[in-house]
């Protein structure tokens, strides 16, 4: 009678997270319409078409296929070719322009790019569902259901499923390896060795910062099982807990060696699955890299041991497994330990900032969600607690582990790109926030204030889905309340805010104003001439002018126009003007009058 029962509610609950997914294609589906182009879009699309048409990946290795794979088999089908380009061409190897030749020469842009997009829906499905699992896994059906509910409404989660990127990819795989790594720490036997190794793979070949979180996470959850094995063996009370802790460890250290065998096996797993991401190719660095002993740099970013090995391999030139695979991690790395400019809380500077994820995410994620994050946090520890002892299994803690874990490594990342660099914090909150809420659901009735903590948690939860329907159309651009009026003076940069998002909604102002002419500033890769905007000219740095602008909010905060980079004061000018229209969330439009005082510039 109990097994039907429990096997009811799993019905109910997979009933319910599979609504929970349609809802969210939905919606993702929507915001098509409404979204313009994405910066990286071209990129994105450029790599995959490459890879797919011709079977060569050097316009953008700096990302592994597996994403570029999902957006470009959507195009493939329906009959999108790799543009041949001259090899006269300058532009023939870049990638924004390569990528909008694909966007554009056809005719039907808006179906391309949301045929490229369309490959993003597996992996926010599957998201949606291992949220689901490893929430159910610890914590019930309820607190499952509930953890989807809250993952599947946030805005960013929409908003970079509504895009040709590679971040929902690489969060859902991150996060799959993560879950598997968890599973075959608890109980490392051959079938969760296999799906150990198949997570790694598939991991490595959405995105290189699962080589820096890994690490970090698998640490930490380590160390947190062994503490919390010696707490457990110090506090025991009874001579027979003391016998039987003795004989569980005891079998931990004589298997030492099983345990690596396993994960070795894992590893093997995963390196097959990755080279043959990358068609089990094999080349020399030379012809792979584009690279000569005369032409070659002097790696002064690589670690000091790893300097002369890849000079070496440069002057033998050696045949190496995936040579794609090779140069994407080290100018990945080299990337990080660049000195790129930040911007955060109206700020700019070259480098990182040590708070930027920790500040991007309390002002990106609805408060009802982070309110839900805190009460999980502590009904995990509460959670683990047995018959009043100090006893808190680490597998309890590891969603929040995990997430401290990302956290805390990505502090000394001088690349502050963008909060989608760390999607993977979002699923592992929401396992916490999906607690926390199903916590104060299930209270029991006599406990204190049982009543009041279900219409909390009710309040939260509806909070959560006005608060992610309100933003509708729009995800990219959502900040709560702590952002305050103009969000821009906090993030701006990394699509935080500001993707070019908003041109379909520019075009179609300009039309309703009847606008012929007007100058332009703003972060794009679009093809102007294709949606209605082509009778436009680029305002110039430092350069007032009269009649029509518009201008985005990463071009006036931080002097990116189009690829072109400028001061960030380049356009302060502007300042000294009330905007006509704010259109969308990104670009303010203004009418400067032909009599206007002529304000003062500072180069």
């Amino acid at each position: 009678m109990k097994e039907d029962k429990l096997l009811k509610q799993h019905r109910w609950s997979a009933l319910a997270v599979a609504l929970l997914a349609v809802v969210a294609i939905l919606r993702t589906v929507a915001s098509y319409s409404t979204t313009a182009q994405g910066f990286d879009e071209p990129c994105h699309i450029a790599a995959a078409m490459e890879w797919l048409d011709n079977r060569t990946y050097s316009l953008d290795p700096v990302h592994p296929p597996l994403a570029r794979l999902a957006i470009g088999l959507p195009l493939v089908a329906a009959g999108e070719k790799f543009p041949h380009l001259p090899a006269t061409d300058p532009e023939a190897q870049n990638y924004n322009v390569v990528g909008n030749h694909i966007i554009y020469d056809a005719g039907h842009y808006a179906r391309t790019l949301a045929l490229a997009r369309s490959g993003m829906i597996p992996f926010l499905v599957l998201e949606i569902v291992l949220v689901f699992l490893w929430t159910r896994r610890e914590f019930g059906d309820v607190a499952g259901v509930l953890a989807a509910a809250l993952f599947s409404t946030l805005p960013i989660v929409l908003a970079f499923s509504g895009l040709a990127y590679t971040d929902i990819p690489a969060s859902c795989m991150q996060f799959g390896l993560f879950f598997a790594f968890v599973a075959w720490l608890e109980r490392p036997t051959a079938r969760s060795t296999v799906w150990l190794g198949l997570a790694a793979g598939f991991a490595v070949l959405t995105k290189f910062t699962i080589l820096l979180f890994f690490p970090a996470v698998a640490i930490a959850l380590i160390a947190c099982k062994l503490l919390l094995a010696r707490h457990d063996t110090r506090h025991a009370t009874r001579p027979d807990e003391s016998v039987n802790r003795h004989h569980v460890n005891q079998p931990t250290r004589r298997s030492l060696r099983g345990w690596l065998a396993r994960s070795a096996l894992a590893a093997a797993i995963a390196v097959i699955i990755l080279w043959g991401g990358y068609d089990f190719s094999i080349g020399h660095v030379r012809e792979s890299m584009e690279l000569t002993p005369q032409n070659m740099p002097s790696f002064q970013h690589f670690p000091g041991a790893l300097r002369g090995l890849a000079r070496d391999m440069v002057t033998d030139d050696w045949a190496v497994p995936a040579p794609a695979l090779l140069k994407g991690i080290a100018t990945a790395w080299a990337l990080n330990k660049m000195a790129t400019t930040s911007y955060i809380l109206g700020k700019t500077k070259v480098g990182g900032w040590w708070y930027f994820f920790l500040v991007a995410v309390a002002v990106k994620t609805p408060l009802p969600f982070l309110v839900l994050c805190l009460i999980g946090t502590a009904a995990l520890f509460a959670k683990g607690r047995d018959g009043g002892k100090s006893h808190v299994r680490w597998q309890t803690l590891a969603p929040l582990i995990c997430a401290a874990a990302v956290f805390v490594v990505t502090m000394g990342v001088s690349y502050d790109a963008g909060l989608r660099h760390v999607l993977i914090v979002f699923p592992l909150l929401a396992v916490i926030a999906g607690y926390g809420a199903a916590f104060l659901w299930q209270l029991p009735r006599p406990a204190r204030f049982a009543s009041a903590a279900r219409v909390l948690a009710a309040l939260l939860l509806l909070g959560q889905g006005f608060t992610s329907f309100a933003a509708s159309g729009d995800y990219l651009a959502y900040f709560n309340l702590l952002a305050g009026r103009d969000p821009s003076k906090v993030l701006v940069t990394g699509c935080d805010l500001d993707c070019g998002q908003d041109l379909y909604r520019l075009a179609a102002e300009f039309r309703a104003q009847h606008i012929s002419h007007a100058k332009l500033a703003l972060w794009s890769s679009a093809q102007l001439s294709s949606i209605d905007l082509s009778n436009t000219e680029i305002l110039e740095p430092f350069q007032p002018v009269t009649g029509w602008v518009a201008i985005s909010a990463r071009s006036q905060r931080f002097g990116d126009v189009f690829h072109n980079t400028y001061p960030p004061h380049a356009f302060d000018w502007l300042n000294q003007y009330q905007p006509r229209e704010m259109v969308g969330e990104t670009i303010r439009l203004y009418y400067i009058p032909a009599d206007a005082p002529s304000p003062i510039t500072k180069e």
